[in-house]
């Protein structure tokens, strides 16, 4: 069983602080909360509190110092046998259970560091320091790196063009995202991400008496991007990146050749999650209707002068008539802010390109809007170290977006709406989750409850046929799905291939 570690460096590298070795400190416990509740509301930093006991109290003495520092939270790879400490069977002390605790993970600032990072983030100001019998219990609590872009908010690119007087933040999409970028660098903030996101044409400026922060600017510039992203802080070793799940592409879910479930993420097969080892999800939410998206977008206007102004205006995106009447009758709306220009009557003055939505966007967020509506969510989704393990699913238990996840056997999976699609299998993703860890019985655990959100499932914009299972050498009896989860499957593997299924207009 792996260990969870916590490092901190406080200007001269990193230490490992609950080392068994060095017996400094003892990691009590941690909870990590992050993520949000909904997609309308993009993540803000996720929020770390871990309690130390320290038995020396060098830790304790310096705790008023301690605000500012990196901390890191890393769980350990299963050790190896070449991992365990050297001697014979006879000398070693430790029961089989207890092995695992003899192994200390590498240094995570070493290149070859087989930890996974769970958290990484700075120390905040405050905290506790209680004397007990066995020493002193320190309670801090830390918040991820995007933090710093969360408290960036200096003047942006300026225009000496009498056309931009008043404005800051005078630039285009590309150089927006290139700007964020070196400034975070420089304030020793993580990088982010946008890779394989759909730029908008355009972003307005500000007004130079406001000063939104970097993160505010990093969603609002990506917010009508047809991906639907939704934003968090993803660790990897000694390092993070803001990156995104986008939450409106479709999710491809197959069928392998024995009849299991996965979904696909960049490539790679993750195996669909038996719900007998998932906590929770005895009872299921039925969603409160969302019916439409409205995003708050910029008109260009400019006064006699020729000066520009950016007033504020609205851009709806509906279910297309998708979804049930009765469900549209009260509209319930998702409402996004953005910095997109879509109306110019500056008569050239401007000199931008306005956003105009094409078909295809309308009809993907009208997709989103039908499976947002008319899945049944899942309630107290935990996932367990005891059940699943982190090493093998990862994606599990780190702060941040998941991205697409399937699971098999719900209690509900038989359950077809009045679309004859299922009423709660399909892809879903974490958006937002309370992550502990504590010791149980002498067992170090990590217990991750999440909030999941659907996702479209690539099968919206086709339809099965017959001959896309052919070859598909699974047997009846071997496949747990109902015919009408079969609808959501698009893809089905023989033996030594994968097939997709057609593309066909509804």
């Amino acid at each position: 069983m792996q260990q969870v570690y916590l490092f901190m460096d406080t200007g001269d590298g990193f230490r490992l602080l609950n080392d068994h070795t060095a017996t400094v400190a003892a990691l009590e416990g941690l909870t990590v909360r992050w993520g949000t509740d909904s997609p309308d509301t993009q993540p803000d930093p996720s929020v770390l509190t871990f309690t130390l006991r320290d038995r020396t109290g060098l830790l304790a003495g310096r705790a008023a110092t301690m605000a500012g520092a990196r901390v890191l939270v890393q769980i350990s790879e299963q050790p190896t046998w070449a991992d365990m400490p050297a001697g014979t069977y006879a000398a070693a002390t430790a029961t089989w259970a207890g092995l695992h605790a003899t192994y200390t993970p590498g240094d995570p600032t070493g290149v070859d560091s087989t930890a996974i990072t769970l958290f990484d983030g700075i120390v905040s100001t405050g905290g506790t320091v209680t004397p007990d019998a066995r020493g002193y219990l320190l309670e801090l609590s830390a918040s991820s790196r995007m933090i710093l872009w969360k408290r960036l908010q200096s003047q942006g690119p300026t225009n000496s063009a009498a056309k931009w007087a008043g404005l800051h933040w005078v630039d285009i999409p590309v150089t927006r995202l290139a700007t964020l970028n070196s400034r975070a660098t420089a304030a020793g903030a993580p990088q982010a991400d946008a890779a394989g996101l759909t730029r908008p044409p355009n972003v307005a400026p500000y007004p130079t008496d406001d000063y939104p922060s970097q993160l505010d600017l990093l969603h609002r510039m990506y917010a009508t991007a047809p991906e639907m992203p939704l934003w968090g802080e993803y660790p990897s070793k000694a390092s993070s990146r803001i990156s995104y799940t986008a939450l409106g592409t479709p999710a491809t879910l197959g069928m392998d050749a024995a009849g299991s479930l996965y979904t696909t993420v960049n490539g790679v097969k993750r195996p669909a999650l038996d719900g007998s080892v998932v906590e929770g999800g005895e009872s299921y939410d039925v969603p409160e209707p969302v019916t439409q998206i409205t995003f708050g977008v910029k008109t260009v206007e400019k006064d006699n002068d020729g000066v520009l102004s950016f007033k504020d205006g609205e851009t709806t995106f509906t279910s297309m008539d998708s979804l049930p009447a009765n469900l549209t009758a009260t509209q319930s709306s998702m409402n996004v802010d953005t910095d997109v220009v879509t109306s110019d009557s500056t008569a050239g003055t401007w000199g931008g390109t306005i956003w105009t939505p094409s078909l295809s966007q309308r009809i993907s967020a009208a997709n989103w809007l039908y499976a947002v509506n008319m899945r049944i969510r899942p309630q107290g989704i935990v996932f367990d170290s005891r059940r699943i393990d982190p090493v093998n699913r990862p994606e599990l238990y780190v702060s941040a977006p998941s991205g697409p996840i399937v699971f098999t056997n719900a209690s509900i999976h038989r359950l077809a709406g009045g679309d004859g699609l299922p009423a709660f299998t399909g892809a879903w993703t974490t958006i937002g989750g309370t992550l502990t860890y504590r010791w149980r019985n002498g067992d170090p655990v990590l217990r991750h409850e999440v909030t999941v959100w659907p996702l479209p499932a690539a099968t919206m914009t086709t339809r099965l046929k017959w001959a896309d299972i052919a070859g598909w050498p699974a047997q009846y009896r071997a496949v747990a799905c109902t015919w009408a989860e079969l609808a959501v499957i698009s893809t089905f593997d023989s033996a030594t291939t994968t097939t997709e299924t057609e593309s066909e207009e509804q």
